[in-house]
């Protein structure tokens, strides 16, 4: 048996031989363009037929059993690659000769991979072997394929993300019923008076995704949803407590109102301050309550002063 035909033992590399212009052989049975020699060709003719691949100086032999294996149509590239090529000469064991043929050469409807050895139950196996390979790596460039697209998409909301078109916020799961509103009336309510293109409800993850073409929009829209729950502590004197809450609650109904906060409640028994509201308006509420409690201290400190200076005015008076 002689070896494969080829460059170096590789088959599939066809050379061209003195004579007429042909369809040179290229890697694995590819067919580049016909090139001519310094023969004298005949050069009347119009059209020429395409000629099957050309042995090689190296590769005189016919072998008795030949078996072609069909290309699936995204690997047709890849066989003819120096990977593909070095592959599927390694897998097919045992043959003398592996080409990749197109299918003008071939006789067939894809490219197939052509397998030439001298004994029919080798060529056999060499087909199966061929064939698994190729199945292989029909899942090797799905999954490739499937990870770019993925890339793609990550690329695509990373960039969404940077340019404000896109946003995501968690939601306590406390207060998930009060984002949605009765029946989802708060969400839908957003969508109507937001330009977005989706506003994504996730109650596995508790969390809610915001997608528009206007990043000013995509702002307006989380700001109507994104509720929070702050807490004021250590107000443990009563004084404070009650000069907040105002007489019949008027103080902490204007801060409330002022704020735009959705409630503020003040607990007497735990000495804090609970306030729920979108981001912006708890903010806001805790800016007005720090603040109100920091006069509050200060009218403290300035009354104490007062009545100092008055105890000592009297003793000098005295």
């Amino acid at each position: 048996m002689s070896g494969r035909g080829g460059r170096g033992g590789r088959g599939g590399r066809g050379e061209r031989s003195d004579g007429p212009a042909i369809h040179a052989v290229d890697r694995g049975g590819r067919f580049a363009k016909p090139t001519a020699n310094n023969t004298s060709v005949n050069t009347t003719a119009t059209t020429t037929k395409p000629t099957k691949p050309q042995k090689t100086q190296n590769d005189q032999t016919t072998y008795p059993h030949t078996r072609k294996v069909p290309v699936p149509p995204t690997l047709v590239v890849w066989a003819r690659s120096d990977e593909g090529l070095e592959l599927l000469e390694r897998s097919a064991i045992g043959m003398g000769r592996v080409l990749v043929v197109d299918p003008n050469y071939a006789n067939t409807k894809s490219t197939v991979v052509e397998l030439s050895g001298e004994y029919e139950e080798e060529v056999e196996r060499a087909a199966l072997l061929i064939e698994s390979v190729l199945e292989n790596q029909v899942r090797v460039a799905h999954r490739m394929g499937v990870r770019s697209k993925l890339d793609a998409e990550k690329n695509k909301i990373a960039t969404e993300i940077e340019l404000g078109l896109r946003c995501e916020f968690s939601v306590q799961q406390s207060l998930f019923g009060m984002v949605m509103g009765h029946k989802g009336s708060r969400v839908r309510a957003a969508q109507e008076q937001c330009a977005v293109q989706a506003i994504v409800v996730d109650k596995e993850a508790l969390c809610i995704r915001i997608v528009g073409s206007d990043a000013k929009e995509v702002r307006k829209a989380r700001a109507m949803l994104e509720l929070r729950r702050e807490v004021i502590r250590d107000l443990h004197d009563d004084k404070t407590r009650r000069i907040l809450i105002g007489k019949g609650g008027k103080t902490i109904d204007d801060i409330t109102r002022r704020s735009g906060a959705m409630s503020i409640d003040v607990d007497h028994d735990k000495g804090v301050v609970n306030i729920l509201g979108t981001a912006s308006a708890t903010a806001a509420a805790r800016i007005l309550i720090e603040s109100h409690i920091s006069t509050i201290a200060d009218m403290d400190a300035a009354q104490t002063d007062l009545e100092t200076l008055r105890d000592e005015m009297h003793s000098l008076n005295a």
